[in-house]
């Protein structure tokens, strides 16, 4: 699967967007959609994962 990076995305713009991401993710409603639900944390933690 292509990263943020094959995809252009520069380091400091990937770090700057999670905490945007993961409430989006939230109000969205499809971290209930799991069979475990994440914590913010936990998602945040994930897209750190996903850029490294």
């Amino acid at each position: 699967m292509p990263t943020p990076q094959a995809h252009g995305i520069g380091k400091d713009d990937w770090f700057r967007l999670p905490p945007l991401m993961v409430e989006q993710a939230f109000t969205s409603g499809s971290p209930a959609d799991n069979p475990v639900v994440p914590t913010m944390d936990e998602i945040h933690d994930l897209y750190a994962q996903i850029y490294a």
